[in-house]
């Protein structure tokens, strides 16, 4: 029996072929990196970060919203004095003070508006509006920042 000779160019016993199914997996990895590192760089910039006051953002709608619904609780004018407000068993928050005003940001704000007080620790009867939109809880915000005793 001849021992079997490597070096013959015709004996394919070495030659690695790449099949198929390995080009498309090679393909597929370097798609997927192509995405990954080119997905951030399509975001669009992050909002810059604004002060206690949205100035873009028109607060007459935030009021129009405030008289319809928070009122109840509220009052008119924001001092929790609002025809519903004795019978909650919980006081209602003077949305005017300045105390207050300055111990809340937006964010906490808005999650309140959205998720009810319970969402940051405080009582369930202010309940959640999880059917305004952004835009309607930005604008609602902003009358509430106008609320500001001066």
């Amino acid at each position: 029996m001849a021992p079997l000779r490597t070096e013959d160019p015709n004996l394919k016993i070495f030659q690695a072929r790449p099949c198929a199914s390995t080009r498309y997996a090679i393909a597929g990895v370097f798609a997927i990196l192509w995405f990954t590192c080119n997905a951030g760089c399509s975001k669009p910039p992050e909002p810059e970060a604004q002060t206690a006051t949205h100035p873009q953002v028109d607060s007459s709608l935030g009021e129009r919203i405030f008289q319809t619904r928070c009122f109840v609780c509220h009052g008119r004018t924001g001092i929790g004095d609002g025809p519903s407000a004795q019978g909650l068993g919980a006081p209602v928050r003077d949305l005017t003070a300045a105390n207050w005003q300055d111990s809340i940001s937006d964010e906490s704000i808005t999650r309140v508006i959205r998720s009810g007080a319970k969402a940051i620790g405080g009582s369930a009867a202010m309940p959640p509006n999880p059917d305004l939109s952004d835009t309607q809880i930005q604008s609602l915000t902003q009358y509430i920042r106008d609320l500001r005793k001066k």
